[in-house]
């Protein structure tokens, strides 16, 4: 007998990633396409299924969200730039239902935070920290939702708080760099996918940690690989770190 494939509703699914991973659900014998919520429509108020997967924006997410409350509907988002009151609705949420949010669901870059975090351990304070990233010349956001995250691993590593440490424009400071910072420079341009690197400098050495993203489509495998293993988990907040390695210190 073959197993029932997983069900998905898609969240986002006219945007750039949303898109993608329709079409990879379509492809893909093991999932079977639930819905479908963009600009000009939302899910049928009786839509059930396995999982949602949102890519989309607050304002949708924000629907998805109430949608997947009232069906108790494990819910993955990769939706990045959120407000400090919907990110209270959505730990509110995981109290009822099982909730992955995750700035990047490449494998990759979570080790690379994995990695991010134990070199600002092990190095100290005697390293500078910065993080640079680019991305194609449409994306709006800047610092990306993944060069924060970035940054929360390796303050996290140091024993900092990275809304302390954190500095984006140096434009208008007329002084030396003082210790503990952890700076964030934004390259946008052409139709780079993700490039993520961070460095930590000091004197006479540096060490430079790097992923490039060279296909768009690895996110959406990963918020599917995701959505497989949420949905046999209780209510509760979970990184999708978590869902791949067990736990945040196992890589």
């Amino acid at each position: 007998m073959s197993k029932k494939p997983t069900s998905i509703l898609v969240s986002g699914a006219t945007g750039t990633i949303g898109r993608l991973l329709v079409e990879a659900i379509r492809h893909d014998e093991r999932f079977v396409l639930a819905g479908e919520a963009g600009r000009s429509r939302f899910f049928e108020p009786n839509a059930v299924a396995d999982a949602i997967i949102d890519f989309s924006h607050a304002g949708l997410l924000e629907k998805t969200l109430e949608h997947a409350l009232a069906n108790k509907i494990p819910l993955v988002t990769g939706t990045t730039a959120l407000g400090d009151s919907l990110l209270q609705r959505i730990r509110q949420a995981a109290e009822k239902i099982p909730v992955c949010v995750a700035a990047n669901f490449s494998l990759g870059v979570n080790v690379l935070a994995h990695l991010a975090e134990q070199a600002a351990r092990a190095l100290g304070p005697e390293f500078d920290i910065e993080i640079v990233e680019s991305h194609h010349r449409r994306k709006l956001d800047a610092p990306s939702g993944t060069a924060l995250w970035l940054g929360e691993a390796a303050a996290r590593g140091r024993s900092q708080n990275l809304e302390q440490a954190a500095v984006y424009d140096r434009h208008q400071r007329h002084e030396p760099r003082p210790a503990g910072e952890i700076g964030f420079s934004a390259i946008r341009g052409g139709d780079v996918v993700g490039d993520h690197t961070v460095h930590f400098l000091a004197d006479g050495e540096r060490v430079e940690l790097t992923h490039r993203a060279g296909d768009r489509r690895l996110y959406a495998q990963g918020a599917l690989r995701a959505a497989l293993e949420i949905r046999h988990r209780g209510p509760g907040l979970v990184e999708f770190s978590e869902l791949l390695f067990g736990s945040s210190d196992q890589v």
